[in-house]
């Protein structure tokens, strides 16, 4: 499941997922982008995706769904909601923890979390112990988009994906889902992967002001 997954992050990993062969569910509280997409259409501009949702509708690889209690179907579920800051520039976790907190009470024991957007550093160890607070054993990943959107479709099979886990059971099972997809993956610590991730935007708009 791709939570966000009607957006400009989440729908490209949706496809790309999905024109291996998984099944796929996208959950997104934008109904207006789910339609569309449920159309065989494109809400955004993605280079090379509209042949992919139409060979994915047809398969029935790709299921759309706005309800929260659906995401509790999934073994993965990949969050695309990233972590602002406030005006002193402190993390303002409430973006991700009311995503999180829409769909918790329907997350099975043994469900892999993935955190795919940027996030400020020291999230997703934030994260693992709120869900073990809460009693769930869910392991938590990282594994940051680094795509210019537009051309994710390309840039997914083409560059490394990051990968990070807080335990060494999330870790193997992020790295095994990104290798269907990507040609390599690069294993760091959550934190390294978080500041890699941070490291790749401010590199990227640098070189927009230039």
């Amino acid at each position: 499941c791709v939570v966000g997954g009607a957006g400009h992050v989440g729908l490209p990993l949706a496809l790309s997922f999905a024109d291996k062969g998984r099944k796929v569910l996208i959950h997104d509280i934008n109904e207006a982008a789910l339609g569309t997409i449920a159309r065989g259409e494109l809400p955004a501009l993605e280079f090379g995706a509209e042949p992919l949702l139409k060979k994915a509708l047809a398969a029935g690889n790709l299921l759309l769904t706005a309800e929260p209690r659906n995401v509790g179907k999934a073994a993965t579920v990949v969050v695309t909601v990233g972590t602002p800051v406030d005006e002193f520039l402190n993390p303002v976790h409430k973006g991700v923890k009311r995503c999180i907190d829409g769909f918790l009470p329907h997350l099975r024991d043994g469900t892999l979390l993935i955190l795919r957007s940027t996030v400020y550093p020291g999230t997703t160890n934030w994260l693992a112990r709120y869900l073990r607070d809460r009693g769930k054993n869910v392991g938590v990943a990282f594994c940051p988009e680094r795509v210019v959107q537009g051309h994710a479709i390309r840039e997914l099979a083409g560059m490394p994906q990051i990968v990070s886990g807080t335990t060494p059971e999330a870790l193997q099972g992020a790295k095994k889902l990104f290798l269907g997809v990507a040609p390599e993956v690069v294993e760091l610590e959550p934190l390294e992967a978080e500041f890699a991730k941070l490291f790749n935007n401010a590199h990227r708009y640098i070189s927009f002001a230039i």
